[in-house]
This record gives C-alpha cells, sequence and structure tokens, in this order.
C-alpha cells in the first residue's frame, strides 16, 4: 500500500474513533450523528452514513443538512426514491439553501405547479443580494428545471449565468493544462512505448475506462461490472496517487521528461502499487476484471500501458458538441475548464488530439473505443465488443445493467439504474450564434460530430 493511502485511511480510522466516541458521550445529540454520518460518508460506506443521517433527523428534523446528506447517500446506493423523498424534506425546512434545489432537479423533473418549482423561482426572485456561490447553485438548478418543463432557452440562459459565476470564482490555468496534454503527447512516442513494452506487472486483471464526463463512462462502467466475473471499483484515482508517490520518491525516472530512463523494477512496481491498493476495495471476490472508472485516466493512459501492460483500456465517446453541452448544465466542481464554452471546446481539442496519439501508438488489442451513440442504437453488439476486449464470456446479467445493485458516485447515478433510454441522443442545443464561442473552439471537424 502507497503511503498516501496509508496516512489517508489512518485519518479515517482516527475521524471515525472521534465520532464514534463523541457519539457514545450523547448518544441523543443529532449533530454527533450527522458528524459520524459524514465521516463514513468520506469513507464511502454510505449506507452506514445514511443511517446516521436518518437518525439525526428523527432526533432533530433540521439538524446540520442532514436530510440532503441523507438523500446523496441514498442515491449513491441505489435508493432513488428515498433519496428525492429526503432532498424534498430538505428544501421544505430550509428554502434558502441552494445546493439542495440543485441535487434534486439533476435526477428528477419538477412539474411547474411542483411545490420544490414553486420555492426555487421564490429563491430565483430574491438572489440577487445572495453570495456568487449561491446564485451559481441556485441558477444550475432552475436552468435545469426550466429544460425540465419545456423552457430550454431560458433554462440555458440560467445556465450560461451560473456557469459565469462559478468562472469567477475558480483558479485555471488553460495554457498550462493544454499544454501539460501537449507534453503528453510527446513524451509518449511509439518508440518509448515499444522499448519499455511489458515490463510492468503482468495482471490482466485492471480495465480502466474514461472519457470526457458525460461521454456515458459511467454506463459502461455499469454494464461491465454486471457481469459475475467483474468488479466496478467506481470512479477511482487509485493510479494517479501510485504514480503521484513513485515520482516524489524518486523511483525510477517515472517522469515525462525522464521516461528514458524507466527501469523495468519502477514500472513494475507501480503496476504492483496500484494492484494492491484497487483490490482492497473489491469485496465479494476473486474477480477475473477489476474495472477503474476514473475519468482523466486518458491523460496517463501511456504511464497505465508502462506499469500494466496487460490491462485494457475502453475509452468512450460521445458527440463533442453533446458532450460539451451536457458537461454546462452540471455544476462539476472538479473540471474547472466547463464553466465557459470557449474553454470546454479548446479542452475538448486537445483532449481528442491525445486521444488520437494514443489510438495510433498503443499496441493492438489494448485499446478499444466505444461511441456512445452506437451503443444505444446497437446494444448487444457494443457489449459483446467490450467484453471480448476484456477476454470475458457472455453474460445476459450485462443486458440487464439497471439491476445491479452497487454504489454509484456520478452524476449518471440514476441514469444507470434504469433500462438504457434514447432521448440523450438528440439532445436540445441552442442556436449557432449561442453556440458560436464552443463551436470555434472545437473546429469544424469536432463541431460537426466528428
Amino acid at each position: 500500500m502507497s503511503a498516501p493511502a496509508d496516512s489517508r485511511d489512518a485519518a479515517r480510522a482516527a475521524a471515525l474513533a472521534s465520532a464514534q466516541a463523541a457519539l457514545a458521550l450523547t448518544p441523543d445529540d443529532a449533530q454527533a450523528w450527522h458528524r459520524l454520518g459524514m465521516v463514513q460518508e468520506e469513507g464511502h460506506a454510505f449506507a452506514a452514513a445514511a443511517d446516521c443521517y436518518r437518525r439525526a433527523t428523527e432526533l432533530d428534523p433540521r439538524a446540520d443538512g442532514s436530510y440532503n446528506n441523507l438523500g446523496n447517500c441514498l442515491n449513491v446506493i441505489g435508493e432513488l426514491g428515498g433519496a428525492l423523498a429526503a432532498w424534498r424534506t430538505a428544501i421544505e425546512l430550509m428554502p434558502h439553501s441552494a445546493s439542495y434545489y440543485r441535487n434534486l432537479v439533476q435526477f428528477t423533473t419538477l412539474a411547474a405547479d411542483d411545490p420544490c418549482f414553486v420555492l426555487l423561482e421564490q429563491q430565483v426572485a430574491l438572489s440577487e443580494q445572495w453570495s456568487a456561490d449561491r446564485q451559481a447553485d441556485l441558477y444550475f438548478a432552475y436552468g435545469q428545471a426550466l429544460t425540465g418543463i419545456g423552457e430550454p432557452a431560458r433554462g440555458f440562459a440560467f445556465l450560461s449565468r451560473a456557469n459565469a459565476l462559478y468562472r469567477s470564482l475558480t483558479r485555471y490555468d488553460e495554457a498550462a493544462m493544454l499544454g501539460l496534454l501537449e507534453q503528453v503527447s510527446g513524451a509518449f512516442g511509439a518508440d518509448l512505448l515499444k522499448a519499455k513494452g511489458g515490463l510492468g506487472d503482468p495482471s490482466a486483471s485492471p480495465v480502466f475506462v474514461f472519457g470526457m464526463p458525460r461521454s456515458g463512462t459511467t454506463l459502461v462502467e455499469q454494464i461491465l461490472a454486471s457481469h459475475p466475473s467483474v468488479f466496478g471499483a467506481g470512479e477511482s484515482d487509485a493510479f494517479a496517487q501510485c504514480l503521484v508517490q513513485a515520482v516524489t520518491s524518486g523511483a525510477g525516472a517515472l517522469t515525462l521528461d525522464a521516461l528514458d530512463a524507466a527501469t523495468p523494477a519502477s514500472l513494475s512496481a507501480l503496476g504492483a502499487a496500484y494492484l494492491q491498493r484497487v483490490a482492497r476495495n473489491a469485496q465479494g471476490g476473486p474477480y477475473a476484471r477489476i474495472v477503474d472508472k476514473y475519468l482523466f485516466s486518458f491523460i496517463s493512459a501511456g504511464f497505465i500501458h508502462l506499469a500494466l501492460p496487460n490491462a485494457r483500456l475502453i475509452h468512450v465517446r460521445r458527440d463533442p458538441v453533446d458532450t460539451c453541452l451536457s458537461v454546462f448544465a452540471r455544476c462539476f466542481h472538479d473540471v474547472p475548464f466547463g464553466y465557459d464554452l470557449g474553454e470546454l471546446g479548446r479542452f475538448y481539442r486537445a483532449y481528442d488530439a491525445l486521444v488520437a496519439h494514443w489510438r495510433a501508438v498503443l499496441p493492438p488489442g489494448v485499446w478499444l473505443e466505444v461511441r456512445y451513440e452506437d451503443l444505444v442504437e446497437d446494444f448487444d453488439a457494443q457489449v459483446r465488443r467490450m467484453l471480448a476486449h476484456c477476454g470475458l464470456d457472455w453474460s445476459d446479467r450485462c443486458t440487464v445493467f439497471h439491476e445491479t445493485r452497487r454504489q454509484v458516485t456520478t452524476a449518471s447515478a440514476a441514469q444507470v439504474r434504469r433500462p438504457l433510454y434514447r432521448d440523450a441522443l438528440r439532445p436540445w442545443r441552442p442556436d449557432a450564434d449561442t453556440l458560436r464561442p464552443l463551436l470555434d473552439a472545437l473546429g469544424p471537424a469536432l463541431a460537426a460530430g466528428g
């Protein structure tokens, strides 16, 4: 296990012990139950966290955000009905809390006469004096709610206001980010990958699923995780953390400017460290494959291949404009390039160039491209492609992926718990003038769906 993983686990264990000790002293204190719930949630023990938040609401319905947090945890573990009820109660008790509306409308459509929609409109009317972050949360919620009642143009206007507010609060160095993607491409040439190929850990268990946010990666992971021989690890930064640890420890020249000097021992150690770390969460195994769905693994795909040469990579892509607009419509705090259409388009273009590089230089059999639109239109054939790529036999369970019970922490949690839906294939778009910053940044080929 890596040192960062050790320190985080130790810190969580200490926080859990402290929260449990405090609760033992005051077992009828709603805030003590809430704090224990927060510790459990931080450790991804969402069912246990939900129990704590539920107890807090029983002791004090207005306990600090407990109904909202209860909704968040219930949604992760697949209890959407309970989650919606919890978010509604949170709004009724604290109608000025903007993030509660945002949580609710991400997972349901409100009618214009819905009490929560009425309260939301009331808050929008009062919001001019609010802080920028609260306004942004509220406008994200209102924009999505307006789209839900058939007013997408008004909705997009509020989404644009929300994004502009968040962009004003966000530090993002576009030149550094785009420069990094270009640097990665330059560091991992075909000759280097060939010279260093096969030196890492030989395990064939890892499957990395990645792509842009809102491209369909959660759906692909859910399909694969429904196979009886597969464990879905969810959004995991395990490889990135292991890579950071290897670089900071000075092990084996694992930096972009020194890859020629990377040693077999350092590459194998990086792969082994990742396997040890990710296996800790694979309950109920053993499993033939472990699916790691970390969106930004497209940046570290070269490192992944060198450290784990038998790992399989699955890149999921969707129409570029639809992808970017879907990112723009959601509040992603870990996607700093998503709040401005021009920046979003330029990032997509750089991402697409890096992905094209990986397709060209990685050995045959490592990389599989899955288009979201193809998955919707020809589901069985695409599932067979994915299973074959992972060396797995067909399983009917993959066709009823929505019945698989597992924790899903992404914004697509509700979608993967129902049969495949086609309404995302042709979503509403603003007019070309409104989209001009995005279309110009993408360039003609990507703007046309390339």
